[in-house]
């Protein structure tokens, strides 16, 4: 078998740095793009067992002490973890944190990183400068070592626990738009249709760089596709879903279909004759079993929910039945 070209051996080597990653894997589609390039192309495992034997090699140096020039001196020997994972047609490979010959950019710490969870899953990330993201469910964050102080939230729901800092402001990046805390605690929530803030405590500025608007505690603001709505609410009810209480005042059915989704992990849909009709009122999740919650639901959003695929779709109880 020949041996694999430079540009596939330090390929591999990247990959081996970035499964030793403590941040890898937080997200389904880091194990995704893995697996699918090794089963790219045949050469790709093959290139994972080259790497394997230098490794060995490498261990092998280590596990022989060398002569002492002098008298030896008690200095801790090398640290090295070793990680196996399984490639195509059953390949395996073990890598160190450290390979030979590798570009020292590669192990820049500095690289974002995301962190995802499962529609119905939550998980809080606490962050090194003491603030805290509680994670909703079907929820993508992309965070960044270099940049401790900033997130971008891609879609999903997250509530962000700022600690204030003046000299250094924490920044939320929602699709275009900046949202920048003020001492906060704050409800993030994006759709592809939807954006949405509730800020809890303190105060966040809106597009400080362009709208210039300060968010205090109760307020919300929504941006849907036909305009942005700024609105009210009791603080304490903001980031209720962490508690299973979903809290709304005029909210269309198809946010409300949406932040089920997240809550109970099971897609919810709404039919688009109703999508836009407006519901106030609170939501009691209970024990979150998805069927029995939105049977109990149904009659207070004024919808009947259909079975669909592996969810349901919320339709009009007036709808003209063939």
């Amino acid at each position: 078998m020949s041996a694999p070209s430079d540009l596939l051996r330090d390929t591999a080597r990247l990959w081996a740095i970035r499964v030793a990653d403590p941040a890898f894997g937080a997200n389904a589609d880091d194990w995704d793009g893995f697996t699918d390039w090794l089963a790219a192309d045949p050469a790709h495992a093959a290139a994972y067992d080259a790497v394997a034997d230098e490794h060995a090699a490498t261990d092998a140096l280590f596990d022989v002490p060398p002569a002492p020039l002098a008298a030896p001196v008690d200095t801790p020997g090398p640290s090295r973890r070793r990680f196996l994972w399984l490639g195509a047609g059953g390949a395996v490979a073990a890598a160190l944190a450290v390979t030979l010959g590798l570009n020292m950019t590669a192990l820049d710490p500095s690289q974002p990183y995301t962190v995802a969870t499962e529609p119905g899953a939550r998980r809080t990330i606490d962050l090194a400068d003491g603030s805290r993201i509680e994670l909703n469910g079907d929820t993508r964050i992309v965070l960044d070592k270099a940049a401790p102080r900033f997130a971008s939230l891609e879609h999903g729901e997250a509530m962000f626990h700022v600690r204030h800092d003046d000299s250094d402001p924490f920044v939320v990046m929602v699709g275009g738009d900046k949202l920048v805390d003020a001492g906060t605690a704050f409800d993030v929530m994006r759709t592809a249709q939807t954006t949405r803030v509730q800020v809890a405590e303190g105060k966040v500025i809106y597009n400080p760089d362009l709208d210039k608007l300060a968010l205090d505690a109760g307020a919300t603001l929504l941006i849907e596709p036909d305009g942005v709505t700024l609105g009210r609410m009791t603080p304490g009810d903001i980031g209720g879903w962490r508690t299973g209480t979903l809290v709304y005042a005029g909210a269309a059915l198809a946010t409300v279909a949406a932040d089920l989704s997240r809550s109970l992990g099971r897609p919810i849909d709404v039919a688009p004759a109703i999508a836009a009709q407006r519901f106030t009122g609170t939501l009691a999740l209970g024990d979150g079993k998805a069927e029995a919650t939105l049977t109990r639901i149904a009659p207070l959003l004024g919808v009947v929910p259909e079975a669909k695929g592996e969810g349901w779709m919320l339709t009009s109880p007036n709808r003209a039945y063939p």
